[in-house]
C-alpha cells in the first residue's frame, strides 16, 4: 500500500522516536498472547453477550489468524472491517493486524456509499461484517470476498504461528469527514497507533486493575487506540454498542469501568442518569475529555459527589492523543486547557495567537491513503495542519476554535461539504447548504436550508429519505431541514456563510427529526 504526498517527518527526529522507546521495540506479543501468559483468567473483553478471558481472547485471535490466511490474507492485504462494537470484532482486528494484513475499519452505522469508498480507496480484498450488515449493505455486489463474524469464530483453521510485522508499514485505516466533500482515509502503522495509546494510557495512568468503558465506533481512532492500550497494559475493555443513558449505566456499574472517555455528550449524559437514580458512588476513577467540555455542573458532581479525577485530552484520528492532563496537575489545572505536549509531540502556531494549530510527533498518522488530500495536510518538516486554532504558552496547549467546517454530533464528526455534495441533486433544490445547531442532547445537530423552487414540495421525511436513498449514511441525515425563502448568505468569493445560516431568520418553515418534535 502505497501512501503519496506525504511530507515526511525528518529523518534526524524519527531516528529520535526510535531512540526514545517512542517507536519499535514492542511486538505485537507484547499485547494480548503476553497478558493471557500472565494473567490468562482476566477479563480481557465484554460486550453484553461476550466474555472472554485474556486466555479466551488469545485463542480467539488465533483461530481467527488461520480463518483470514485461509481466505488469503497475508502481508499487505487490506481488509474491510465493518463492525458493530463486539469482541468477535476486536478478535479479527488483531488477527489481521498478526496476518500482515492491513484493517480498513467502517462503523455499523455506514451507508453504501461508504462501503463502495473503503473498498474501491483501499483495494479490499476481503470482507468481515455480520450476515445482517453485508445484507443491508448489499456487500455481495461488490465481487470482493466476505465472511462473516460468526464464520471467522466457528473456524477451527488452526493459525500455524505468525511472525512480526514492520511496526512502520500501513496497520490500519480508520475514515474521517473533515473539511472536504467525503470521508478521507487516514492511514496508521502499529508504531503511530500505538504512541496514541501510551500517551492515552499515560495521561489515565491505566494499569492492569483498570477497566476501560467504550461506547465509541470501534471504527474510530478512539475504538482502535483503546483496543491497544487496554491489551498493552493487561486492563479489561467493556464494549457498549448501543448507548442507553440507563442501561448503559447499570452496566458499567455492575462489571466495574473505572477509566471513561468517549464524546462529552455522552459523559453528560452518564452523570445527569447518575444524579438522577441518586446514587452516591460510582466505580469511576477517572474521565477523559476532548473536545467540548461537558457543563460545569456535571463537572462538580463528577468531582465532589464521586470523586472522578476529569482529564483534558485533544488530538484527532490523523495526530491521535497529542496533549493532555499531567499526573501533576491538581484542581482545575486538570481541565483548565488541553494540556501539555505527550511525549515526542511539538506544537506549533502559525502566527498570531490564537493561530493555526500544527502538531509532529510520533502519533502522527503516515497519511492519507489519497495523494490528494496530503497536498495541504502538512508543511515542509512533516508538520500536520489541524484545521484548528489555538494558543501554546509555557508548554500548555488550549484550542480555542475550528478552522474546519464540520458538525460533531455526540462525537461523531460529519463534514457539512459532504452534505452539500449529496443535497445539491435534490430534486427541485436550487441551492442547497448543511450547517450546525447547538443541541442540548448531542452536543451539535445537523441542518439543511433548501431553496426550492416548490416550497410546498420540500419536508422532513421526503428530504431525509432521498439522502438515505443517494447513499448518506443514517447517522449523517440532517435533523432539522429549513426551507430558506431568498438566496443564502454568502461572501464575496461566494462562499455560503454558514454561521449566518444558524443565526438568521430566513427560513420561514422549518422541519425537524421526531425526537425534536
Amino acid at each position: 500500500m502505497q501512501i503519496a504526498g506525504v511530507e515526511p517527518i525528518p529523518e534526524d527526529v524519527r531516528r529520535g522516536y526510535v531512540a526514545a522507546g517512542l517507536w519499535g521495540g514492542v511486538g505485537l506479543r507484547d499485547g494480548v498472547e503476553a497478558v493471557a501468559a500472565r494473567t490468562p483468567d482476566r477479563v480481557a473483553v465484554a460486550d453484553g453477550t461476550t466474555t472472554w478471558t485474556y486466555r479466551e481472547l488469545a485463542a480467539a485471535v488465533d483461530r481467527a489468524v488461520g480463518c483470514l490466511r485461509g481466505h488469503g490474507c497475508g502481508p499487505g492485504t487490506a481488509v474491510l472491517v465493518i463492525a458493530p462494537l463486539i469482541a468477535p470484532a476486536v478478535a479479527v482486528y488483531h488477527a489481521v493486524l498478526r496476518c500482515g494484513g492491513v484493517a480498513v475499519m467502517l462503523d455499523r452505522r455506514s451507508g453504501r456509499a461508504d462501503v463502495v469508498n473503503a473498498v474501491e480507496a483501499a483495494g479490499v480484498e476481503l470482507i468481515v461484517t455480520t450476515a445482517e450488515l453485508a445484507t443491508s449493505l448489499q456487500v455481495a455486489d461488490l465481487d470482493v470476498p466476505t465472511v462473516s463474524f460468526d464464520h471467522v469464530m466457528e473456524c477451527a483453521t488452526p493459525s500455524e504461528g505468525w511472525t512480526e510485522r514492520d511496526p512502520s508499514l500501513p496497520a490500519a485505516i480508520v475514515f474521517t469527514s473533515g473539511t472536504t466533500s467525503r470521508p478521507k482515509a487516514v492511514v496508521h502503522s502499529l508504531d503511530t497507533l500505538r504512541a496514541g495509546a501510551r500517551n492515552m494510557a499515560d495521561i489515565v495512568e491505566m494499569t492492569d486493575a483498570d477497566v476501560a468503558f467504550l461506547s465509541t465506533p470501534l471504527a474510530s481512532i478512539t475504538g482502535l487506540l483503546q483496543t491497544h492500550l487496554t491489551t498493552e497494559r493487561g486492563a479489561g475493555l467493556l464494549l457498549e454498542d448501543r448507548f442507553d443513558a440507563a442501561r448503559s449505566l447499570a452496566r458499567l456499574r455492575a462489571e466495574g469501568a473505572t477509566v471513561l472517555g468517549g464524546a462529552p455528550v455522552i459523559i453528560e449524559e452518564l452523570f445527569r442518569q447518575a444524579q438522577a437514580e441518586d446514587l452516591h458512588e460510582l466505580p469511576l476513577r477517572t474521565m477523559a475529555l476532548g473536545g467540548a467540555m461537558i457543563p460545569r455542573e456535571i463537572l462538580e458532581v463528577a468531582l465532589d459527589r464521586y470523586g472522578i479525577r476529569p482529564v483534558r485530552v485533544y488530538g484527532s484520528s490523523e495526530v491521535p492523543v497529542s496533549t493532555g492532563t499531567l499526573p501533576s496537575d491538581e484542581g482545575e489545572g486538570r481541565y483548565a486547557d488541553d494540556g501539555a505536549c505527550a511525549e515526542g509531540t511539538e506544537v506549533r502556531i502559525l502566527g498570531d495567537q490564537p493561530g493555526e494549530l500544527l502538531l509532529r510527533g510520533p502519533m502522527r498518522m503516515l497519511g492519507y491513503l489519497d495523494e490528494g488530500d496530503n497536498a495541504e495536510a502538512f508543511t515542509d518538516g512533516g508538520w500536520y495542519r489541524t484545521g484548528d486554532l489555538g494558543r501554546f504558552e509555557d508548554g500548555r496547549l488550549t484550542v480555542t476554535g475550528r478552522l474546519k467546517e464540520i458538525v460533531s454530533r455526540k462525537g461523531l464528526k460529519i463534514s457539512l461539504t459532504e452534505i452539500d455534495d449529496v443535497a445539491r441533486r435534490l430534486p427541485g433544490a436550487e441551492e442547497v447548504a448543511a450547517f450546525g445547531v447547538p443541541d442540548a442532547e448531542t452536543g451539535e445537530r445537523l441542518a439543511l436550508a433548501v431553496v426550492a423552487r416548490d416550497v410546498a414540495a420540500v419536508d422532513f421525511d421526503s428530504v431525509t429519505a432521498w439522502l438515505l436513498d443517494a447513499g448518506l449514511a443514517k447517522w449523517k441525515l440532517p435533523e432539522q431541514v429549513v426551507v430558506w425563502e431568498q438566496p443564502l448568505p454568502r461572501t464575496e468569493s461566494g462562499k455560503v456563510q454558514r454561521r449566518m445560516l444558524a443565526a438568521d431568520g430566513a427560513g420561514s418553515r422549518t422541519f425537524l427529526a421526531p425526537r425534536l418534535r
